[in-house]
């Protein structure tokens, strides 16, 4: 099957976001296998993304290294030419001031009840 094709089959199941609530798990996060302790989970809905980095060696709490809210304004970074990413509450990129790791706790308390909503399993890591 094509990319293609495999989009429109896609889309005849998904007709738009409204639904989706995915998330995305990896062990290792180096190339070719280096990191082996670090565990990456991206949880993905139509309200926000959210990156979490942790040791899952030492059973480690999270660290939230992005945060990106849909419902808020987002910019294009100034003065990178060819990277774009949307950046409003935390971006994994780094290129602000504010985009430094933080547990989930220290987000804001609005941003952990939206988090706690989708994923309440998260809680544990607060």
């Amino acid at each position: 099957m094509t990319e293609g094709a495999f989009g429109l089959e896609w889309r005849k199941h998904t007709p738009n976001n409204d639904g989706l609530n995915y998330r995305f798990d990896a062990k290792g996060t180096g190339a070719p296998g280096s990191e082996k302790e670090l565990e990456i989970q991206w949880f993905m809905n139509r309200e926000f993304r959210l990156g979490l980095l942790r040791d899952w060696t030492r059973n480690e709490s999270p660290m939230a290294i992005d945060f990106t809210r849909y419902d808020v304004k987002a910019e294009e970074p100034k003065d990178l030419e060819r990277e774009w990413s949307l950046m409003n509450v935390l971006n994994q990129k780094g290129t602000r001031p504010v985009d430094k790791p933080m547990r989930l706790g220290a987000l804001s308390g609005e941003d952990q009840r939206r988090i706690f909503a989708r994923y309440p399993e998260l809680k544990k890591w607060v």
